[in-house]
């Protein structure tokens, strides 16, 4: 098709920015609306790292039930099992009867609740009185009461727990879940195997680098600033020079003997050596010994 000659007015007509403020009000409905489809676990992770003077205005983007949550969450620290957990969890009462539960766990797929595998059943003071998984639970006659299928042996973690120790018990038991309780046995939250998996790398770095006869640096090795890279490893850098000066001393205080053969120096270097092999090897089945829980002692988080 022939445009035709009059038409000499430009085809694409340019598009005004927007406004200052209305660019800074579509940034920040996004910021919200991303933020308000985390899990609370997830929120609570996002506003830890970031910088404090920003905190609060993440905080402020978050529905008020959510931001209790994030804030009930960052109370705990974040190596411990609190700070690990979703306070969302399908939950259930003992008198409800399977037909009921079924219908009411529906509901609930809705209200971002963490749907693992299992649901648990808690009394009027919310405190854990037993689990089901969803496969008995439908697997089970609809007349059936709640108290009746529920399993009352129920594998929990305190709210004060390390991480690590949350770890080695999702290793033990095989669950994709395990239910975090207060003093009171109160339930707070739920750790879910994709909360703990982060947790497994980080302790592995960990353990890695005490290997190498440093302290555990917290953070990836290019960004962590020089200062606190030289706190990091100066002390053992430290303790590993005067080590080495007692060896200098041990073969000052044979010199003599050295002088009367001097063939047995050229197995100095050789018995400096088998002894630092032996040394790698044992620190290394020691401290995985530990991280294991194989020793009888674990290894703190710090």
């Amino acid at each position: 098709m022939l445009i035709s000659g009059c038409a000499t007015g430009p085809i694409y007509h340019p598009v005004a920015p927007p406004a200052p403020d209305q660019a800074l009000l579509y940034i920040y409905r996004e910021q919200r609306s991303w933020l308000r489809g985390l899990a609370p676990d997830d929120a609570a992770d996002l506003v830890q790292e970031a910088p404090t003077a920003h905190r609060d205005r993440l905080l402020s983007m978050l529905d008020d039930q959510t931001r209790r949550e994030v804030t009930a969450l960052l109370a705990y620290r974040e190596d411990h099992a609190g700070g690990l957990m979703n306070p969302r969890f399908a939950r259930l009462r003992p008198e409800m009867t399977v037909d009921e539960a079924v219908t009411y766990l529906r509901r609930q797929t809705g209200q971002s609740v963490e749907m693992t595998y299992y649901a648990y059943v808690l009394d009027s003071q919310q405190r854990l009185l037993g689990v089901v998984s969803f496969r008995e639970l439908i697997s089970a006659r609809g007349d059936r009461r709640i108290s009746e299928v529920m399993k009352t042996e129920v594998r929990t973690v305190d709210e004060d727990v390390d991480q690590e120790a949350v770890a080695r018990l999702f290793r033990e038991t095989g669950l994709m879940a395990i239910p975090v309780v207060d003093a009171e046995k109160r339930m707070k939250g739920v750790v879910t195997l994709d909360d703990i998996v982060e947790v497994v790398s980080e302790e592995a770095t960990e353990d890695i680098q005490k290997l190498g006869g440093s302290e555990s640096l917290g953070e990836p090795y290019l960004k962590i600033a020089l200062a606190r890279m030289i706190k990091k490893r100066a002390g053992w850098l430290a303790a590993l020079f005067l080590g080495e000066m007692l060896t200098a001393t041990a073969m000052g205080y044979f010199e003599h003997e050295i002088d009367k053969a001097v063939v047995l120096a050229l197995f100095v270097p050789l018995i400096i050596s088998s002894g630092g092999n032996s040394g790698s090897q044992a620190t290394s089945l020691v401290i995985r010994a530990m991280a294991l829980g194989e020793s009888g002692c674990a290894t703190g988080s710090g």
